[in-house]
């Protein structure tokens, strides 16, 4: 296949997943580090602690909105691509995270659950609370639907330049 001269979809999500596993793995530091709850909270869920990755889907949906926009094929199906693909490059890493968390009982939001779960064997935790959760909940529901909503706005708002065939 000829080089188009449009970003592939590996370098597209390149940089915001090597920086989103750069913001996951100082939010592990601090955890370990015991730094202030608002700044990296041990609490199930993480409590909305300000290092986290949660806030960079809606941001990453404007900036792949932005590098998408005047591309062939339909932009919608294009951002809705990217946007999954990066989520799964986000969330793997703390899937796998929180399997050796859960397994070795670091005390991190990574192995944290409410107490109706805390009586749940490990491998239940990770394929419930791992797996499960940060497949649909994270990267299909949130990054994924956040990520579009942003971006689908921006697009509105940028000049869209015909692609020569």
């Amino acid at each position: 296949m000829a080089n188009t001269g449009r970003p592939g979809l590996w370098n597209l999500i390149k940089v915001p997943a090597i920086v989103t596993l750069g913001i996951t793995l100082l939010r592990l530091a601090s955890e370990f580090g015991d730094l202030p709850g608002w700044l990296a909270s041990k609490e199930p869920g993480g409590n909305a602690a300000l290092l986290g990755i949660t806030w960079l889907p809606p941001l990453l949906g404007v900036y792949f909105a932005m590098r998408l926009v005047g591309e062939p094929g339909t932009f919608w199906k294009n951002l809705l691509k990217t946007l999954f693909y990066y989520g799964l490059a986000a969330r793997i890493p703390v899937i796998v995270i929180m399997a050796l968390a859960i397994s070795m009982n670091w005390g991190t939001h990574y192995d944290a659950f409410p107490p109706e779960m805390a009586a749940w064997s490990a491998p239940l935790k990770i394929l419930v609370g791992g797996v499960i959760t940060q497949l649909l909940l994270w990267v299909c529901i949130w990054t994924v639907g956040s990520g579009m909503i942003t971006g689908m706005l921006a697009s509105k708002f940028m000049h869209k330049t015909p692609h020569a065939s």
